[in-house]
């Protein structure tokens, strides 16, 4: 029998929840966002990565043993919710071992005509501080051993040009957005650290 690996993970504030749910056996299968009328789901895909595929050696953290180059994976996505004005996007890590999962990548004030997000040069969009206590993307850096761990893109929506606020933390910028989410685009990469524990 195929090992079977169970997601779930709460990945929005009060008001607008959104329960990602999937069940990977053999090769992953994608399940897509619970929705609400002020919450509809949108598409977000990458073409350096497939959902629920692994994600980029090059994606990887360049430092404490994590062999990759930080260079963050492209995002392109579609089917936008009516009255988008911009959008705030955030990378976390929801197998780590810490309270609300460790956060790679946090982005917001994207205009509301954009549908890329490049992942491999400087974005003119403003960037909140990671879980690294770095400013800007950093990749993923699970612990050595041979662990899966997922990491969620998620891209919302929103109906306001503008977040107030110079490098935000998720925390920050998830309590800023509360009541500006009109949509919500998930999609799940993994990387496994092979290296001896």
């Amino acid at each position: 029998m195929k090992s079977k690996r169970v997601l779930s993970s709460i990945v929005v504030i009060p008001s607008v929840v959104v329960l990602v749910g999937a069940v990977l056996s053999g090769p992953a299968a994608a399940s897509s966002p619970t929705s609400t009328t002020r919450n509809r789901p949108f598409t977000i895909t990458s073409p350096d990565f497939s959902n629920y595929g692994p994600l980029p050696t090059s994606s990887a953290y360049a430092a404490d043993g994590c062999g990759g180059k930080n260079l963050a994976p492209t995002l392109l996505w579609s089917d936008v919710p009516t009255g988008t004005k911009s959008f705030a996007f955030a990378i976390v890590d929801v197998s780590a071992p810490v309270a609300a999962g460790f956060h790679h990548w946090v982005v917001y004030n994207i205009p509301g005509p954009v549908r890329e997000l490049a992942g491999h040069g400087q974005n003119p969009y403003s960037e909140g501080t990671n879980d690294f206590h770095h400013v800007g993307y950093g990749g993923p850096c699970p612990p050595p051993g041979g662990e899966i761990h997922d990491y969620v893109f998620q891209l919302y929506a929103l109906d306001v040009s503008d977040i107030a606020g110079q490098h935000l933390t998720y925390q920050e910028l998830m309590q800023k957005i509360a009541r500006d989410v009109v949509g919500v685009a998930v999609t799940i990469g993994t990387y496994v650290n092979n290296a001896p524990a």
